[in-house]
C-alpha cells in the first residue's frame, strides 16, 4: 500500500486493493483492535469513513500513476481532501471483526481538482456514503518535507 498511498503505519489506514480500472477502486480494512482510532469501549468511529474513503481515492491516483509509468516505478504524489458533501452514516461505530470494503468512483477530473464518488460497506451494507473533492498538485508543486 505505501507505494501507492503516500502515508505510512500507522497512519495509513486501508489494508490492501481489491480491484481497480480506469474509474474506480476497491479497497479493504479489517477493524481490530490495533485499528488507528479503536475505542475499547465501542471501536472506530463511523466519521472516521471518510479519511477510508480519501485514502482509497489515494491509492485509485497511485495506482493509475503506476500504471502509467513505463517502469511500474512511481512514487505516490501527496493531494488534500477539500470537503465533502453529501456524507451520510447508517451506524455509529466499526466494531472488532468488521471487515469493511470502500468503493471509489471518479465522476469529475478538471486537471489537479476531482471529485469523488465513495462508500464504506459492512457486509455489503452501506455505512458511510460520500462525494468528496479532491486537490492533488503538480509534481513540481508538491511539498517534498
Amino acid at each position: 500500500m505505501e507505494k501507492l498511498v503516500p502515508h505510512a503505519r500507522p497512519m495509513l489506514l486501508i489494508d490492501r486493493i481489491l480491484a481497480a480500472d480506469d474509474t474506480s477502486l476497491k479497497a479493504a480494512v479489517h477493524i481490530d483492535e490495533n485499528s488507528m482510532f479503536y475505542d475499547a469501549a465501542n471501536g472506530v468511529p463511523s466519521y472516521v469513513g471518510i479519511e477510508y474513503i480519501a485514502q482509497t481515492v489515494s491509492a485509485y491516483s497511485g495506482w493509475r500513476a503506476w500504471q502509467a509509468s513505463k517502469t511500474g516505478n512511481s512514487e505516490p504524489r501527496i493531494g488534500y481532501l477539500l470537503g465533502t458533501r453529501k456524507m451520510t452514516l447508517q451506524d455509529d461505530f466499526f466494531k472488532p471483526g468488521d471487515h469493511l470494503t470502500i468503493d471509489v468512483e471518479n465522476i469529475f477530473e478538471d486537471g489537479e481538482m476531482g471529485v469523488f464518488d465513495g462508500t464504506v460497506c459492512r457486509d455489503g451494507q452501506i455505512i458511510v456514503s460520500a462525494r468528496i473533492n479532491v486537490y492533488q498538485p503538480k509534481a513540481e508543486d508538491t511539498p517534498t518535507s
